[in-house]
């Protein structure tokens, strides 16, 4: 990195540092082939499969997760850091400093203390000082091992069965008014949820994606997004090195035969990335779409892409949330219930359990597993990270998973029972979505979504 000139004015060496900088940025991942896809359902198959590979670990644990809970699952998962880290493996934790909270407060002293090297993602410390940067979260859910295995998804730490803190059945505008009340005291089934086991040329851009965001974490949990920061220099030359070291390391073998690309969203070049390629495959449909969302609330473009399927006679279909989780985007959802449906795309509401799924399947050939909700959390502020698969054996193994969810434990939404609803429903879904609205429009991004 080259040094300023003295007597230089200093937007032009903030405007050269970034030039300088932005040759560094990784751009966006391509498609890799030769790879192995596993499907894990829910923490029960994802859970024992990752702890297996990081007590298998010889020299690197990278693992990134929005929520560490202090729950029989996340301390088997600290346990086991700690484990690798005591026998010498390098083990690198990136935590949310919102979302993180917990595991930060209870398990990170400990797992300091075993060698474990932790960095928090943007620590709360102002809860009441009001700033769009504590929206920008890390969201991605990643972990690889030794350079050989990666799983990616939406899947946290945290066990499928604790719901603390989840349960918001009741619609705050009558005092007696309940929503889903046949399900208020029915018991709450496991988060459903995805990941995928990944083996070859692709893990090598899980890799080197979470160390590209190790690397953008300072001290104290400082995140740089403008990469002006005085501490970004020291570790902008320790990324040049990595690179170096990378370019001279022998290529991934093919291990298997299908077409897998990573897609990250951060707040550099790659901003729109998985929003896009959920458009792109969507605009491309000739057959089916199905999308399964946790929290749905897409922009313009994306409900253009989803109008124009449904005019060239693509069968759309939606899986949704069906329990209340968090009230203002349940029922900001619901307001675009009446202009999907009257599309004649079909909606159906996940009802066992809190629906944590962010995936979709085009045409039973394209499909993404990942953390990124199509919301404007996800798409305009988060860290994400998604898989996009082509590889028709994969595509339809998920779809057929869909499709049982839908058919055998969530609820069709119809036009005429939805337009039936009691006038307060109808209007508070109304006010929700107008303020979901509002705040886009506040933050700053309401001409890009």
């Amino acid at each position: 990195m080259t040094t300023p000139r003295q007597g230089q004015p200093l937007k032009q060496v903030i405007r050269d540092f970034n030039a300088q900088v932005d040759r560094l940025l990784p751009p966006p991942t391509p498609e890799r082939d030769g790879n192995q896809v596993q499907l894990l359902l829910g923490g029960g198959e994802y859970f024992p499969l990752a702890l297996q590979a990081i007590e298998q670990a010889s020299e690197l644990v990278q693992m990134e997760t929005y929520i560490f809970a202090n729950d029989a699952t996340g301390r088997a998962f600290a346990e086991a850091l700690a484990d690798a880290a005591m026998r010498g493996v390098n083990v690198q934790l990136v935590l949310d400093g919102f979302g993180g909270q917990e595991g930060i407060k209870t398990l990170v002293p400990g797992l300091r203390a075993a060698g474990v090297s932790v960095r928090v993602f943007r620590p709360e410390r102002w809860k009441l000082k009001p700033s769009p940067r504590r929206l920008r979260r890390m969201h991605r859910k990643m972990l690889t091992v030794d350079g050989q295995v990666a799983f990616v998804g939406g899947i946290n730490v945290l066990d499928d069965m604790n719901h603390s803190g989840e349960r918001g059945e009741l619609l705050p505008v009558e005092g007696h008014t309940q929503v889903n009340s046949d399900l208020v005291n029915h018991p709450l089934g496991p988060r459903y949820d995805f990941a995928v086991q990944l083996h070859g040329p692709v893990v090598m851009d899980v890799q080197h994606a979470m160390q590209w965001l190790w690397m953008q974490i300072g001290p104290g949990g400082m995140v740089t997004d403008t990469l002006t920061s005085a501490w970004w220099r020291e570790r902008a030359e320790q990324w040049v090195q990595l690179l170096a070291a990378q370019s001279e390391q022998a290529p991934p073998r093919p291990v298997g035969e299908v077409r897998v690309q990573l897609a990250l969203r951060d707040n550099f070049r790659l901003r729109r990335r998985i929003e896009r390629a959920y458009i792109q495959a969507i605009g491309k449909a000739h057959t089916s779409v199905i999308l399964a969302n946790a929290y749905f609330l897409p922009g313009r473009k994306m409900r253009n892409a989803i109008a124009g399927a449904r005019h060239r006679g693509v069968v759309v279909k939606l899986l949704l949330q069906g329990r209340v989780e968090y009230k203002l985007q349940h029922y900001a959802t619901q307001h675009l219930y009446h202009h999907l449906l009257a599309q004649g795309v079909e909606v159906y509401e996940y009802l066992p359990g809190f629906l944590h799924a962010k995936v979709g399947v085009v045409d039973s050939f394209w499909a993404t597993v990942g953390s990124s909700n199509l919301d404007p959390l996800s798409c305009l502020f988060a860290r994400e990270a998604n898989v996009l698969v082509q590889h028709r054996p994969f595509a339809q193994q998920l779809k057929a998973e869909l499709v049982r969810a839908m058919e055998q434990h969530s609820r069709r939404v119809l036009l005429q029972s939805h337009a039936a609803r009691p006038w307060r429903e109808r209007a508070f879904s109304w006010l929700c979505y107008k303020l979901m609205v509002l705040a886009v429009f506040v933050g700053g991004f309401g001409s890009r979504y």
